[in-house]
């Protein structure tokens, strides 16, 4: 699939306002998506391809003045979602923090339980019970890694793949257009 393939989100609304959060004191742009309509966007680009340009096409059953109407929402979804582009780098970066912290515990517990089970092994090899001890350090061990190893290896994917689409909506390019018979 092509980097230059765009691929069309489709909205329909009465208003352009129905697509801000009425909640949000702030100005037209810089406002929070409603909730309803950044689940539908977001929604519709997950299941759209991973790769290409996003475009956002509202059609509206009013809007008197379209072209800046037009310029206002592309400034709006841009902001929106370059915000949800920095919360996400900042989710990664705390995950991380917490992997190496995960790491640096589990390996040195890791570490203390091998000890600790050859200690065990070489003073009692006689006795089945601290053998059975010693070989249940060892898996307590592994089981503490359990965490880092699943931050380094899964955790992040969605993390990454949720920014990376919040980055390509964020320059989604927005059409709005006028249809008077909506409800027809």
């Amino acid at each position: 699939m092509k980097q230059d393939i765009v691929q069309t989100i489709h909205l329909q609304v009465e208003r352009i306002e129905q697509l801000f959060n009425s909640l949000d004191p702030t100005p037209f742009v810089g406002r929070d998506l409603d909730p309803q309509a950044e689940d539908f966007i977001t929604g519709w680009a997950e299941e759209l391809p991973h790769k290409g340009a996003f475009r956002i096409k509202v059609t509206v059953a009013e809007c008197p003045q379209l072209e800046p109407a037009r310029t206002r929402l592309q400034q709006a979804v841009k902001s929106y979602y370059l915000s949800r582009v920095e919360a996400q780098r900042l989710q990664l970066r705390q995950l991380f923090r917490n992997g190496r912290w995960s790491l640096l515990i589990g390996v040195s517990f890791l570490i203390a339980c091998h000890l600790l089970s050859s200690y065990l092994e070489l003073q009692f090899a006689a006795d089945s019970l601290l053998g059975v001890l010693a070989h249940g350090l060892v898996i307590a061990g592994w089981v503490a890694m359990w965490r880092p190893i699943q931050i380094f290896l899964y955790d992040w994917w969605p993390l990454q793949r949720k920014r990376k689409l919040y980055q390509r909506l964020a320059g989604a390019s927005v059409a709005v257009e006028v249809f008077h018979n909506m409800h027809q």
